[in-house]
């Protein structure tokens, strides 16, 4: 009788325990699946921090380039004023020549009594004589080339294109021609049509090499490529415009962009 008590009390016993483990297996079992969904959502948040600082980095890069670019506009719309205002001065000092000369003329007539009328007449046949025809057409093309480039100014690349295109055709072999190609060129990137721009660029050094404008379409065309994903390409224009414009700033910058391909 006692045994049966005894087992009758063990088997209490081990009911009750069990009955007091349950419980606390599933809390344990609840905080390693809270302990799973903190890490998760910890390694969540840590991927899209990590997202987050990727697309600022990408933002602040697109930023620079397009600082650069900008620069680039600017420095190169100082040349072209510088440029113009070369123009303007050679006209002034061409127009002082030439009226000294006439007045020489003049007084060498008088010096002979030569009469007034004859005097005149051998200016005006003179001064018509003289009239550099090189002259009118250069003043042609610069209000064609100025017409045009005040599109770009202006943020119309479209019609910038189109205008260039015509100048080009009017002015193949004009002075302002390498200007004219670059600043295609400039439009069809801020078009986003990156492999005609490409095209630009490389016409304007294989057909203007001495051309001030030959570095900056260098790095121009390296960047073209880097858009249009023709790594081997950028690298290649990039090391070529280092080692042929060494002292250019378009080289310096060049080697800092190559940096970012290596």
């Amino acid at each position: 009788m006692n045994n049966l008590i005894r087992v009758a009390c063990m088997a209490v016993a081990v009911g009750a325990s069990c009955a007091h483990a349950g419980p606390a297996e599933d809390a344990l079992a609840r905080t390693a699946d809270l302990q799973k969904t903190v890490q998760a959502q910890q390694d969540r948040i840590a991927h899209i921090e990590s997202e987050m600082q990727n697309q600022n980095v990408i933002s602040l890069l697109n930023q620079v380039e397009a600082l650069k670019g900008e620069v680039a506009r600017l420095r190169g719309f100082q040349e072209e004023q510088a440029y113009q205002m070369d123009v303007a001065e050679k006209r002034v000092k061409d127009l002082f020549v030439d009226l000294d000369t006439r007045l020489n003329q003049v007084k060498e007539m008088a010096s002979h009594n030569a009469s007034p009328t004859d005097a005149v007449h051998l200016q005006t046949a003179q001064s018509l004589s003289t009239v550099p025809v090189a002259t009118a057409d250069s003043d042609t093309e610069l209000k064609v080339y100025g017409a045009a480039q005040a599109l770009v100014k202006e943020g119309k690349y479209k019609e910038a294109v189109q205008a260039l295109q015509a100048f080009l055709n009017q002015y193949p072999s004009g002075t302002l021609a390498p200007n004219a190609v670059y600043w295609m060129g400039f439009s069809q990137v801020n078009l986003g049509d990156f492999p005609n721009a490409a095209n630009s660029y490389k016409k304007l050094i294989d057909d203007y090499p001495n051309s001030p404008k030959a570095p900056d379409a260098m790095l121009s065309l390296a960047r073209a490529r880097i858009q249009t994903n023709d790594m081997a390409s950028a690298r290649a224009t990039l090391e070529q415009l280092i080692a042929k414009y060494s002292v250019s700033k378009a080289a310096a910058a060049g080697k800092k962009l190559l940096a970012t391909l290596n």
